[in-house]
């Protein structure tokens, strides 16, 4: 129920966005549609386009790489003119509707993406602010702090702006991080939860002798791991609490090096696993 409730929440983020800025834009009717449009005509056709807006530019948002591009003015920029490119064709099929017999031709694209693009910089700054990362704008180097390491890795502890996030009685013992969509779930000794937060800012956040980011999915703490395993041609950690994790060919040289002396696993053994 717990993460039925976060999942509904981070929707409904997305939703009251895409209405606050369709509100606005109806309102003050931009780019010649208000003395165009009746007012109900443009208020429905700004809110049906900032609904597209909104879902357009989460999408993007998911799928472009997040190592690249931290800076969060250079991750809006690049959310919204790549959203920008969708939208263009949306919005001259959306104008078809409500002004029949209007078309664009392709000398006129590259206006319409400017205007396109400039709203969609709107709804991605819009959805940047009500859509939190971290907590009250905290550092990602603020902490908790962390217990010295004697023999193996130090427990576990997952800073505030996680820990703040998960439902109670999941303690503060992290396994393991797996990216589910917009959300991150976060594996405990207890159990596990979903949070919105993205697995960069999340990485960034823990102190690197924990653990290693293994996959572009997934974060696995040093202490939970149990043994390196072969999956047919790839690398897999089992975790103490039975999860199996793949390891990406990319991290697969670091998770050998690091994590064949976790729990004393026999590095003799880590190096008969083919990358």
């Amino acid at each position: 129920m717990t993460q039925r409730q976060r999942l509904f929440s981070g929707k409904l983020r997305l939703l009251l966005a895409a209405i606050l800025v369709g509100l606005l834009l109806g309102f003050a009717g931009p780019f010649g549609s208000y003395p165009a449009l009746p007012i109900l005509t443009r208020y429905i056709y700004w809110l049906g386009l900032t609904v597209a807006g909104v879902m357009t530019a989460a999408a993007v948002d998911a799928v472009l790489p997040s190592t690249r591009l931290r800076s969060r003015a250079r991750r809006i920029g690049a959310v919204a003119l790549v959203s920008a490119l969708p939208m263009t064709f949306v919005v001259t099929w959306a104008i078809s509707l409500v002004q029949p017999g209007r078309f664009f031709t392709p000398q006129q694209l590259p206006a319409l993406f400017a205007a396109v693009a400039t709203v969609q910089l709107l709804i991605v700054y819009v959805i940047t602010i009500t859509t939190p990362t971290v907590d009250n704008g905290a550092a990602p180097d603020r902490q908790l702090p962390l217990p010295e390491r004697s023999g193996e890795a130090a427990t576990p502890v997952l800073p505030s702006p996680l820990l703040v996030r998960l439902p109670p009685g999941l303690g503060s013992e992290v396994i393991a991080l797996e990216t589910e969509d917009h959300y991150l779930r976060v594996h405990t000794s207890a159990g596990s939860a979903l949070i919105l937060m993205r697995m960069a800012d999340a990485v960034a956040l823990l102190d690197p002798r924990l653990g290693a980011q293994v996959h572009r999915r997934w974060w696995v703490a040093e202490r939970a791991v149990a043994h390196m395993q072969r999956d047919g041609q790839k690398l897999c950690l089992g975790l103490t609490n039975g999860i199996v994790v793949p390891v990406g060919r990319t991290f697969s040289g670091m998770a050998r090096a690091r994590f064949a002396c976790a729990r004393r696993i026999d590095s003799s053994q880590a190096d008969e696993v083919p990358l």
